[in-house]
């Protein structure tokens, strides 16, 4: 039987002047009496989150989002980068294209394992090196946020396809998440998803990510009551979840999934248990057009 806690996110402040003065973080060598961003936060408490272990199979990835997954992955040799990039991701582009069965391309263009560690330093800063090396392990994200406006999504496209970016963008394009636990089993530390038809785009804010190899934004989102959130508790090793970035499309429910991770309450906790430890793969999804 699927059960409910409650939990605190983190958004971001509507503030008066994210009207004439874009949302911004900078990931390169700051200029002289710049800041590294003008983000404000505010920690919200007291929301409500809905586990589906049990229904996860109710979820739909054009319905809600998201949409859990057995996976059936067969590679563990995540600390070597190359074997990722030879042999893991082209598995992931595989599983993608079998979940989603209109998909007719998948193109894996990064990743990024991820880890639980002591709680003073889940804030500690990152440097513009640290964002440039797959090999640094980034502590769980902690602000409710999508991953790419179609700005980027689109950029992406024409970055890391560009002799064939013209055509796939007549067509429908996706930008999906897989993220999934490696190793053992994810009790705390969830991925928190919420139902993509719960998401008023007005919410949503685009900030700036500047850094040394790619200039985009992606979206953060205010605090709304009217946020359906999801997770799925003990998450296994098999097991993971697809989730939408963007959709260029406009006939489904569900255009974007914003997403968070979130400490769990500790009455939900067994007092012994091995810290996260997770891999994301960003996709761009290519399909046909969708009918006018």
């Amino acid at each position: 039987m699927s059960q409910s806690t409650f939990i605190q996110l983190r958004f971001l402040k509507p503030l008066e002047k994210y009207q004439h003065e874009k949302p911004y973080w900078l990931f390169v060598a700051k200029p002289n009496e710049a800041d590294m961003t003008n983000v404000a936060l505010e920690a919200v408490p007291g929301i409500h989150v809905h586990d589906v272990r049990g229904e996860e199979e109710n979820y739909k990835l054009d319905e809600h989002g998201f949409q859990f997954v057995s996976h059936g992955l067969d590679f563990e040799a995540f600390h070597d980068n190359q074997r990722i990039e030879r042999e893991y991701l082209p598995q992931v582009e595989e599983m993608i294209l079998k979940n989603i069965p209109y998909a007719e391309k998948v193109f894996v263009f990064n990743w990024r394992v991820r880890k639980e560690v002591g709680e003073e330093q889940m804030n500690d800063p990152i440097s513009p090196a640290q964002i440039q090396d797959n090999s640094f392990v980034f502590t769980p994200s902690q602000t409710v946020h999508s991953d790419a406006t179609e700005f980027t999504l689109k950029k992406r496209v024409k970055k890391h396809l560009p002799e064939h970016a013209d055509n796939l963008l007549k067509g429908r394009v996706q930008m999906i998440n897989f993220w999934r636990p490696i190793h053992h089993e994810v009790r705390n530390w969830p991925l928190i998803v919420c139902d993509g038809r719960s998401t008023p785009l007005k919410n949503l804010v685009a900030v700036d990510q500047i850094g040394r190899r790619f200039v985009g934004d992606l979206y953060y989102a205010t605090y709304d009551p009217g946020y359906k959130w999801h997770y799925m508790s003990s998450m296994r090793v098999d097991e993971g979840v697809l989730f939408k970035c963007w959709d260029t499309g406009n006939k489904s429910p569900s255009k974007v999934c914003l997403h968070s991770s979130c400490g769990m309450p500790k009455e939900t906790l067994p007092e012994a248990y091995q810290p996260r430890l997770s891999i994301e793969c960003r996709a761009l999804v290519f399909s046909a057009a969708e009918d006018p």
